[in-house]
């Protein structure tokens, strides 16, 4: 049995754009904390908890409590939740990625997992808004750990409770996001990367051996994660 764990912004869903927002906007109100860096990339990890904490060390020289991100989740929840209503094409769907979890997820050779850098009421939230369910499917989150890394291996073991295997005798790593293809070359999985045009370049420069533009084509889809191969180094070409 297979196993392709799918990132979700960028990757199932069009939502980074509103997820900086949001984010951005409930550390201001929550924590009257503003300014802070964007580029994701630059922090200890790429997830929602690794950040901040960073954010809370940088600005209080402290972790942050528990009361203190309860209170942040929940102003980050309801301000989706608020551009929700205004717009919901903010929070649309890759193209095919609902059909495709739910038809590879009854292919004899395959199963789905689901590992977001987001929090767990954030990202359900943009899955539900974007038509995709995912109660079908075990899911780990920033909750679940700081690492990209962590949040990987959180999504493994409840996929091998989930669907009563011993071990998956393939695990492919999908996602948008450089940090996505270094993760899957640390762990050792194959990776396959969605992105277009300058995304495509960077993730193959990246050590990307497959990226698609998204889920349209479903024959394409799985032959790409069937070939995909573990990200090798990056070059600068």
């Amino acid at each position: 049995m297979n196993l392709a764990i799918f990132d979700i912004d960028g990757t199932l869903t069009v939502t980074d754009h509103i997820d900086d927002i949001c984010f951005v906007e409930a550390l201001a109100d929550a924590h009257a904390i503003n300014g802070i860096s964007t580029d994701w990339a630059g922090y200890s990890h790429t997830t929602d908890s690794a950040i901040t904490s960073d954010i809370f060390q940088e600005q209080f020289n402290r972790a942050p409590e528990e009361a203190e991100l309860r209170k942040f989740k929940s102003h980050f929840v309801q301000l989706l939740e608020d551009y929700r209503v205004k717009d919901s094409s903010l929070f649309a769907e890759i193209a095919g990625a609902s059909s495709m979890l739910k038809r590879l997820n009854q292919e004899p050779q395959w199963k789905v997992a689901i590992a977001s850098g987001g929090w767990h009421d954030s990202a359900i939230l943009k899955l539900k808004v974007a038509g995709i369910e995912a109660d079908d499917f075990p899911a780990a989150f920033a909750d679940d750990g700081l690492s990209r890394e962590e949040i990987l291996q959180s999504a493994i073991s409840k996929a091998e409770r989930f669907y009563q295997q011993n071990r998956f005798a393939r695990i492919v790593s999908v996602g948008d996001g450089l940090w996505d293809v270094r993760t899957a070359r640390n762990l050792e999985f194959p990776f396959l990367g969605i992105g277009v045009g300058d995304a495509e370049r960077k993730l193959r420069r990246a050590g990307a051996t497959h990226v698609i533009e998204d889920f349209a084509d479903y024959g394409k889809s799985i032959r790409c994660l069937t070939e995909a191969k573990v990200p090798q180094a990056e070059t600068l070409s």
